[in-house]
């Protein structure tokens, strides 16, 4: 590392998702298992003292403040004795 951040992006497959919808309200595409991989990557470079930035877009899975939801979620699961996150808390 260069710097002291990671900037992470979440990308998907403009033209495949867009065979299956046009509106980017809802989930289209699972992406829990990559999720779950990404959180030992992050974990890592935060015991490393970085600070991460990551972003998602609408074509990675449809919605992505839900895949940001989504990681999230795999973050606090991994993470021993923590609760599910609930409405962004």
């Amino acid at each position: 590392m260069t710097a002291d951040f990671a900037y992470i992006r979440w990308l998907g497959d403009r033209y495949k998702i867009e065979e299956v919808t046009k509106k980017w309200d809802k989930v289209v595409v699972d992406r829990t298992k990559e999720m779950e991989e990404w959180v030992g990557v992050i974990r890592g470079l935060i015991d490393r003292c970085l600070t991460v930035y990551a972003f998602a877009n609408n074509h990675f899975s449809g919605h992505a403040p839900a895949a940001l939801e989504l990681f999230k979620e795999a973050f606090r699961r991994q993470e021993p004795g923590s609760e599910p996150v609930r409405n962004g808390r």
